[in-house]
C-alpha cells in the first residue's frame, strides 16, 4: 500500500473516532472542536487522490 493510501485510511479512522465521540458528548465546546477535527480530516482524506492544482481550497500547498 502506498503512503498516500495509508494516510487516507488514517484520516478516515480519525473521522470515525471523532464522530463517535460527538455522539457520546453533549458539550457544545467539545462538539465544535470535534467537528473541526472531522472537517480537517475529511479535507485531507479527499485531497489525497487529487492531482496537484485540483483542490478547491485556497491554500498555497494545493495550488
Amino acid at each position: 500500500m502506498l503512503g498516500t493510501e495509508k494516510l487516507s485510511k488514517a484520516f478516515l479512522a480519525i473521522i470515525e473516532e471523532a464522530e463517535k465521540a460527538q455522539k457520546k458528548n453533549s458539550s457544545g465546546k467539545v462538539n465544535k472542536r470535534l467537528q473541526t477535527i472531522v472537517s480537517i480530516a475529511k479535507h485531507q482524506s479527499d485531497i489525497r487522490g487529487l492531482a496537484k492544482g485540483k483542490c478547491k481550497a485556497s491554500h498555497k500547498k494545493c495550488k
